[in-house]
């Protein structure tokens, strides 16, 4: 076991040295000399009995505490559970091994005084910033020993796998909203999907403001007042989510990477739509479709897409539009609802698309979700102060202008196109599949 000496120590090592220059001037340098060494064998010996007399790490059960199941971007709790077993109340440094690069983390050490015969939870946070499974070792502990001269360190394995998955908060935070008479936070937008749809669902009283067309005659005859036909959109519509995964996937925006915010928001929205009574279908691919996921719904579905949201990674690779939009038309026969997340680096890339988009536009109705960077719209908004920030900003315009093209011609094909942040982005989804179904555009 480790020895390390403590600040007491220290200073009563430094006492020594004031004793010794003070009799330096008293006496002869000999005899100060001599008491100097004296006194520095007796802290010594006081040190060994400190460290020999302390417990051992015998007086310590630890364990880690709690799910090794993280969200990514979100401050997790990393817990240890310590039973102390010792006499005398000391005080303990622990520190943890964490996986390199992808976790920051609020304090480097945990630091708490433990009581003697008791069960204390030590937790520090930390942020994940990269999908996937991770390793956190060994347990790195320090504490004082009954004199508090030294510090008794020992290492004690507990090595755990931790899996960072999509955002699981934001998962639950919008099934506990859910979908009926809720205010959004964000924009404070009223949604309602009760009233509008095709699917007959009650009768109610006329109030003012409703829709003449929805009045039901027989019925208003029948109580000699207006009563209106309620209806409610349509159940078991199937709602795909196609992930392209390829090069425009592989950017970050403001340290925010596209693909891990676009798995979050198929995840939310997946949910989401369950929650609604339609049926949620997973595409993902790349130069050719790695995984189609058939509309399901319910808990095993469920935990299906998040397991293989969870596994996946973006490539450098050009996508092959082509090939996965004939996959899904050749396995998928229902008109459906179609959210596509993907990018385009340039307009010829964007053509490479639209050469292929009747295929599923055809018979579904699609919509297109790009991220905003808005790093390009402020170098474009911004002041010309030399020849560098000219030549920038006309590169931005020559890129906003390209992606205002590509979204015009979209929407001429009848692609409805989603700009958003990667904050908003699944906001913007959901509130854009409630406007899907409360409309009836489809």
């Amino acid at each position: 076991m480790a020895l390390n000496i403590t600040k007491r120590y220290i200073y009563l090592l430094f006492l020594g040295a004031v004793i010794l220059t003070v009799f330096s001037f008293l006496n002869s340098w000999l005899i100060s000399f001599t008491i100097f060494l004296i006194y520095n064998g007796v802290c010594f010996l006081l040190l060994m009995i400190d460290y020999f007399t302390s417990p051992g790490k015998e007086v310590f059960e630890i364990s880690r505490w709690g799910n090794n199941h993280l969200s990514i971007y979100e401050k997790e709790e990393i817990a240890f559970m310590v039973y102390y077993k010792g006499y005398k109340k000391t005080r303990v440094e622990m520190k943890d091994e964490i996986p390199d690069f992808h976790f920051k983390t609020d304090k480097k050490v945990i630091k708490a005084e433990l009581l003697p015969h008791s069960k204390t939870k030590l937790t520090y946070l930390v942020t994940p910033t990269k999908r996937g499974a991770f390793l956190f070792g060994k347990l790195h502990v320090r504490y004082e020993g009954n004199w508090k001269l030294c510090k008794k360190a020992f290492i004690v394995d507990l090595s755990l796998e931790y899996k960072v998955y999509p955002n699981m908060k934001n998962l639950r935070k919008y099934r506990m909203t859910g979908l009926n008479n809720h205010q959004w936070k964000q924009g404070q937008k009223h949604l309602k999907m009760l009233g509008k749809g095709t699917s007959f669902e009650s009768l109610r009283e006329y109030v003012p403001g409703d829709e003449y067309r929805k009045i039901n005659w027989k019925a208003t005859a029948r109580g000699d007042k207006p009563i209106i036909n309620q209806y409610e959109p349509e159940k078991d519509q199937h709602v795909y989510f196609f992930i392209d995964t390829g090069r425009p996937m592989s950017y970050s925006i403001r340290g925010y990477n596209k693909l891990d915010i676009v798995v979050n928001t198929a995840l939310i929205l997946s949910d989401v739509v369950n929650q609604n009574g339609d049926l949620s279908g997973l595409l993902l691919f790349n130069t050719e479709v790695d995984n189609m996921i058939a509309p399901g719904k319910g808990i095993e579905h469920r935990n299906k897409i998040l397991e293989t949201l969870y596994h996946i990674q973006h490539t450098n690779y050009t996508s092959n539009y082509e090939e996965a939009f004939y996959y899904f038309k050749r396995r998928e026969r229902h008109r459906s609802i179609i959210f596509f997340f993907t990018d385009f680096d340039s307009f010829e890339e964007a053509e490479m698309m639209f050469k292929v988009l009747s295929v599923i536009t055809r018979n579904n109705l699609v919509v297109i979700a790009l991220m905003k960077d808005e790093q390009v719209e402020q170098i474009a908004s911004s002041d010309i102060k030399s020849e560098l920030d000219l030549y920038n900003k006309g590169v931005a315009l020559e890129l906003m202008d390209e992606r205002k093209k590509i979204i015009r011609l979209l929407n001429q094909k009848g692609v409805f196109c989603l700009e958003s942040t990667p904050e908003k982005m699944e906001l913007a989804t959901v509130n854009k599949y409630i406007q899907i179904k409360n409309k009836l555009i489809f």
